[in-house]
């Protein structure tokens, strides 16, 4: 019977491989690798210690197959307890505290003190020699504490979870459970309390642990216990809308997802290959992809992309990227290339880019409609104040700027002059030369004044021939020399009235008023000022003029 042991560990390891190679790991996966592993090395150390002809040596596999079966309860309470969904409750920080009963229980198997645990006694027959001491009854307690829990655990969660697939995991669990519950009761009563009627070994752990593994792996096969995270990575790669390709170190499609299959023609196993994909989609140079695939190969840790025009069911933009697959040497054992068509965003970013141009060329209206309406604003600004003819202010303007520069230079007590001219006989110029060359003269009168003034003086068209000058900050001297200066240019300005005749010129009679002393008085009524200004510098022109023409008559209001 002795080999019975070791026929059970034989088939747990061989069951042990099957499920570890036919599934994905996961944390369920390792925590189900350390039960199955308590499970292995019962019957393993049993079948060993049972050959072992020297007491010592059995003791210690002995103490090695009863140490593992103490960490049989914990290890079973942890996998039911992240099998049903419920991990939250064996966080590190109370996962000591949870594992204490099974610590000790191992540490009092290990121990052995005085043999409370278990002991040799070669005296007797070979099938009494292993005497059971009370801390081997505290090991069985704990034991049946920590099933204890995992049924309540599992019987909670079957009453509470509505998952159909849920709760064929727990009812699996249990029976797995009860399996291994009863043969372990029938070896408690055959190998220790029946020992003397039966008068053999029988290793009913053993043959438990074996048909509890072998139910436990039948129902991870059909149910797909361990399957679920691989399920749902290829349920999630069939819902991307985009296409994916994963490759290994030798470019082989090892998956590809439903969209992609959409797309071209592949099949798991095939070599991927640029000339394979020109082969299957029109429009797809082979020379562009293959110059990707090559610079994928030279930047193996590189995320790489870039994008393709593809006549599929209608002309698309793809954008291909690759991204390497590494292994936890950070070596790159694979590749993902994924296909997102971004037809419709291109579409808008040609749209964009098009409304962007039109909105530029609106806005280039825009600026161009803006300063042809600012120089025709500045234009009738300047038709607003200045002579259509002659090109200097008119009397409007003058009127204006003379009432502000008054109320300045009476409230300062700053000097200024006003020059008020007009030509002499120009009516008779214009009788006997035409309005044409009497145009003429005056343009050319009011170029060679402009000539003689400062940039600060202001020349206007007073009405007809009759113009005005204000000279700001303009003392009686200054007023003299500038009005002679004037008088000279204008008597010294030759006009041509028109081709082959003579060259006309004309003479001016001036008015000149000088203002040097200001009254308070005069602030209180700036426009009736500035009229008396006016009548004055006026009446001195008329005084010119009767006095013989060609003349400057001065007027000092003090």
């Amino acid at each position: 019977m002795i080999w019975l042991d070791l026929s059970m560990f034989l088939v747990l390891l061989g069951l042990f491989f099957y499920v570890f190679a036919s599934s994905s790991i996961t944390v369920l996966h390792r925590i189900y690798l350390l039960l199955h592993i308590v499970f292995m090395v019962w019957p393993l150390c049993q079948f060993i210690s049972q050959t072992s002809s020297t007491a010592s040596y059995k003791m210690l596999y002995l103490t090695a197959s009863y140490a593992g079966l103490s960490l049989l309860g914990v290890g079973w309470f942890v996998f039911i307890v992240f099998l049903t969904g419920q991990s939250y409750v064996v966080r590190k920080s109370r996962l000591f505290i949870l594992s204490t009963p099974a610590i000790l229980s191992v540490l009092a198997v290990v121990v052995n003190p005085n043999g409370l645990f278990l002991q040799i006694n070669e005296r007797l027959d070979p099938l009494k020699q292993l005497q059971h001491g009370p801390l081997y009854w505290l090991m069985i307690g704990q034991l049946i504490l920590y099933l204890a829990v995992s049924v309540t655990i599992m019987v909670n969660k079957l009453m509470s979870d509505e998952s159909e697939r849920q709760r064929t995991l727990i009812k699996t669990a249990m029976n797995g459970m009860a399996t291994l519950l009863l043969f372990s009761l029938a070896d408690l009563t055959v190998n220790v309390f029946l020992i003397d009627y039966i008068a053999r070994y029988v290793p009913l752990i053993s043959a438990g642990m074996a048909f509890s593994a072998v139910y436990l792996a039948h129902a991870i096969s059909r149910n797909k216990v361990f399957d679920i995270i691989q399920s749902v990575q290829r349920d999630v790669m069939n819902t991307m809308s985009m296409g994916v390709i994963v490759l290994d170190e030798h470019d082989t499609i090892i998956e590809v997802n439903k969209i992609m299959k959409k797309m071209i023609r592949l099949r798991i196993g095939d070599k991927f290959s640029a000339a394979v994909m020109a082969a299957h989609i029109k429009g797809l140079s082979p020379k562009e992809l293959e110059e990707f695939l090559d610079e994928q190969r030279k930047r193996p840790l590189d995320r790489l992309e870039f994008e393709l025009e593809l006549e599929l069911d209608k002309y698309r933009h793809v954008i291909v990227q690759s991204a390497p697959i590494l292994n936890a040497k950070k070596q790159p054992v694979g590749r993902v290339l994924t296909f997102q068509d971004v037809t419709e965003l291109r579409l808008l970013v040609e749209e964009t880019n098009r409304q962007n141009v039109q909105l530029q060329d609106r806005y280039r209206d825009l600026l161009i409609m803006q300063d042809e309406l600012f120089q025709a604003n500045k234009k009738l600004e300047t038709m607003a104040i200045t002579d259509g003819l002659t090109g200097c202010y008119n009397r409007r303007y003058l009127l204006q700027q003379l009432e502000q520069e008054v109320v300045t230079n009476i409230r300062y007590r700053i000097p200024f002059s006003i020059f008020l001219f007009d030509l002499d006989y120009f009516k008779a110029v214009n009788d006997k030369f035409g309005h044409l060359a009497g145009d003429e003269v005056l343009c050319s009168t009011v170029d060679a004044v402009r000539s003689t003034l400062r940039m600060t003086d202001v020349l206007a068209r007073y009405g007809g021939e009759e113009f005005t000058v204000y000279l700001p900050q303009t003392n009686r001297e200054q007023a003299e020399w500038m009005a002679e200066r004037v008088m000279e240019a204008v008597e010294s300005n030759k006009v041509r009235t028109a081709p082959g005749e003579n060259e006309l010129s004309v003479t001016i009679s001036m008015g000149v008023i000088t203002i040097e002393r200001f009254e308070p008085s005069d602030l209180e009524d700036p426009k009736a000022f500035l009229r008396e200004l006016l009548a004055q510098a006026d009446a001195a022109l008329y005084e010119a003029k009767y006095s013989g023409r060609n003349r400057m008559v001065k007027r000092k209001l003090a």
